[in-house]
């Protein structure tokens, strides 16, 4: 497909052909995978589950985001 066909589809509204892949399509019997993140309050520096003082700026709150 030509750039100057796929400016015009995408600027008409009309269906290229291409379509983003189904977030949970192949992920297996519907299973979701959660991401832990641990990180500074005080000052946004990811850490280690084990750390309870950050090492950037010693700040101890210390919080936990599950991102699915």
């Amino acid at each position: 497909m030509s750039l100057s066909t796929l400016l015009s589809d995408l600027f008409s509204g009309s269906d290229t052909g291409t379509e983003l892949p189904d977030a949970n399509a192949d992920s297996g019997e519907g299973i979701s995978s959660v991401t832990v993140v641990r990180e500074c309050r005080h000052c946004g520096t990811n850490v280690s589950a084990e750390t309870a003082q950050c090492p950037t700026c010693d700040s101890d709150e210390i919080v936990t985001y599950s991102i699915e």
